[in-house]
């Protein structure tokens, strides 16, 4: 699949390879082709400080084989043997571990395909209807050719213990990847899902990795998302990531990024419910030429709805971030309230990084909303108080980064994924 609109018949015949694997119903497959349709005739994005007009929405032809894990996977899955997860190498589903409790609470977790098929009718309600294949290029890329992804329902008034987790990896044999995960938290019920993404080995160039995930909050209900990805460098990477809100209900976004890769990313909250709530945290180490154009936003729909943004970030190398922090107040969203809080740390003088705060309000009765950017170097008398102290530069430097970062990162719900990730950075600050 190309940029160019005319070469439309590769991803047709993709399209439809992927609908003849699994055998899907009409219904699905009607929405692909028409996701498709509207990929054609949408024109590539453009973006204010990222230039994609050398980037190709290249992808496949994908296989139904894979190989097992690699030694990090392996390592990782083998921590999360006592909590539920399912393993997703190249597209296609490896290996899964969902205990048989879940099922008598009436919790659904599995892959999305298996979904479509045991749980057809909440799939079909809820599939594309947070994240649509008419908002952009890339959504509509996603929703015709995605090979599979997470799919978790909690029925009302339920509480999930601990974490779900699905890891994600990718490999050259994969030829780009498109993955699309559904949560579906019904009116009451709680649940934290966890997800990561692993690289194994060098990416193709000129391809693309693409990842959405909806998330449908019921009312008063209580959802956690925890993000661990590292986006390398070869293909491009288009993720969404969208959660509505429904009355009184909540979402934690925890964010975290370590990579050189290219990538365009939108983690947003649409608060339409009255009353509810959504916080994101966002931690990112860049090294290498990474470029990385993050959006984090907060729609406010509903009366009396609150945001809290915190994004963090650290650049070493030649690295080069955006971090958009968007909050938009509409019109008749009384007494809405919300923060954001952007702050980039720049390790080596190559890096470069922006930080754009955007408050968008329409609505006079408003709460609070404000926000605070900052872009610049390690304090230096910070550095000068610990080596006066005795501690050497190097580890004086990794203490002043970790306790920068160490906040987001302890909020993850998994530990196993939490030191995973910890144990990432700490290997790229060096």
């Amino acid at each position: 699949m190309t940029t160019n609109e005319t070469a439309l018949s590769p991803a047709s015949s993709l399209v439809a390879d992927v609908v003849a694997r699994f055998s899907e119903p009409a219904w699905l497959k009607e929405a692909r082709e028409q996701a498709f349709a509207k990929y054609g005739e949408t024109p590539a994005p453009r973006l204010e400080k990222t230039d994609l007009r050398r980037r190709t929405f290249d992808i496949g032809p994908f296989s139904n084989l894979t190989a097992g894990p690699s030694a990090r996977a392996r390592r990782l899955l083998d921590s999360l043997q006592n909590s539920p997860f399912v393993f997703i190498r190249d597209g296609v589903v490896v290996q899964t571990n969902v205990p048989a409790e879940l099922a008598s609470k009436g919790i659904v977790f599995s892959s999305l395909h298996q979904a479509v098929g045991s749980h057809e009718a909440i799939v079909r309600k809820h599939l594309s209807s947070v994240v649509t294949a008419d908002e952009s290029k890339w959504a509509a890329l996603n929703t015709a050719a995605w090979t599979d992804g997470a799919f978790v329902y909690v029925p009302r008034n339920t509480a999930l213990d601990g974490t779900v987790t699905f890891v994600y990896e990718s490999s050259a044999q994969g030829h780009g990847t498109a993955v699309h995960s559904l949560v579906v938290a019904e009116e009451g019920s709680e649940l934290a899902y966890t997800e990561v993404f692993l690289v194994d080995g060098e990416l193709e160039s000129g391809k693309v990795h693409s990842d959405v995930l909806e998330v449908v909050a019921g009312s008063a209900a209580r959802v956690t998302v925890a993000v661990a990805a590292e986006y390398k460098k070869g293909p491009t990477n288009f993720t969404v990531r969208r959660a509505k809100l429904s009355s009184d209900s909540k979402v934690d976004w925890l964010y975290g990024d370590v990579g050189d890769g290219f990538t365009v990313g939108v983690l947003e909250s649409d608060l339409v419910g009255n009353g509810s709530v959504s916080t994101a945290s966002g931690i990112g180490l860049g090294y290498g030429r990474q470029h990385m154009d993050m959006t984090v936003s907060m729609l406010h729909r509903g009366r009396h709805t609150e945001s809290n943004i915190v994004m963090h970030g650290a650049l070493r190398e030649r690295a080069n971030s955006i971090y958009r922090t968007s909050t938009h107040i509409f019109r008749k969203a009384v007494g809405a309230g919300s923060e954001q809080n952007d702050r980039m740390l720049m390790l080596d003088g190559t890096a470069r990084a922006d930080a754009i705060p955007m408050l968008l309000i329409d609505e006079n009765d408003v709460q609070r909303c404000g926000h605070a950017a900052s872009v610049g170097q390690m304090d230096a008398w910070q550095l000068y108080y610990l080596q006066s102290r005795g501690i050497p530069e190097k580890q004086a430097r990794r203490m002043i980064i970790w306790g920068y970062l160490e906040p987001t990162l302890g909020a993850y719900p998994n530990e196993a994924v939490r030191d995973f990730l910890r144990e990432q950075i700490d290997k790229e600050l060096v």
